[in-house]
């Protein structure tokens, strides 16, 4: 059921704040206002390349306003905080890029070079643009050999870019599954619970929040799992509404579901 107002935007990135570089203005629009308003706004997305504080110095830029690093849940930040609070600090055999080791190590663990396997106790994979053999040998050997814990950050399949696709953090993982015979033992990032709980946590766990964002096999679903009043906005992956939208709501863009009514604002 939709509510008479929200007092939480939760808004997927990629699709909603920007699209391959680009600003959504008719999105950041309705997020300026959020944010005059007094409405907690908390950043949510699969991305792990960046760091949170990166993302705070982008987002900021974008949306013209002070975006704080507790305003943003990535997926990088997602598996080192799960991992901090299920295992404590940890020894880390980590696939991916910047973000993700950052946000490792901020969270108190150690992570571990390729030549260095054999002392990690868990392996975390996330998306990795200069993934090489190499790497995906020493997953391999500490998966197989040091029966590591296998975290991952996403099973995204594919990231969109300009003209189409490239492979996904799902893809590396479908690769180690498929080298080790081992099954992942958790996924941090969306469409899963654990992610989204982070993020209410960081919205100060509001009464009414919505989530925002441009995938139905990923930020909707997690909102229909949750019981969570959704939104897909037509700014992203998805270009054309659904033929059923049956317990989310549909938008072209944010500020025009503003101006309909469909999304109110209520103070906390």
């Amino acid at each position: 059921m939709v509510k008479e107002c929200y007092d939480s935007l939760i808004l997927d990135v990629d699709g909603v704040v920007w699209l391959e570089g680009t600003n959504i203005e008719e999105n950041i629009r309705l997020i300026r206002k959020a944010i005059d308003e007094g409405v907690s706004v908390v950043f949510l997305t699969n991305n792990a390349t960046r760091s949170r504080k990166i993302y705070s110095i982008l987002l900021s830029d974008a949306i013209g306003r002070e975006i704080s690093v507790s305003q943003i849940v990535n997926s990088a930040f997602s598996a080192a905080e799960w991992l901090k609070r299920a295992k404590g600090p940890s020894r880390v055999f980590p696939i991916g890029e910047e973000g993700l080791i950052v946000e490792l190590q901020l969270a108190g663990h150690l992570t571990f070079g390729i030549t260095e396997w054999r002392y990690a106790d868990v392996v975390v994979v996330g998306l990795d643009r200069y993934i090489t053999y190499h790497k995906l040998m020493a997953a391999h050997k500490a998966l197989t050999r040091n029966n590591a814990f296998f975290l991952i950050t996403n099973r995204d399949p594919a990231y969109p870019v300009t003209g189409g696709t490239i492979p996904g953090a799902g893809a590396i993982v479908s690769f180690l599954e498929t080298s080790t015979g081992r099954k992942v033992d958790h996924n941090a990032g969306k469409p899963g619970e654990w992610i989204l709980k982070l993020a209410l946590e960081h919205a100060g766990r509001p009464e009414n929040p919505l989530l925002v964002g441009d995938r139905l096999d990923i930020d909707i679903e997690m909102g229909l799992k949750a019981g969570i009043d959704s939104m897909l906005v037509l700014t992203g992956v998805t270009k054309k509404p659904p033929e059923s939208s049956m317990g989310y709501m549909v938008a072209k863009d944010l500020y025009s579901a503003y101006e309909k009514g469909i999304i109110r604002f209520c103070k906390r």
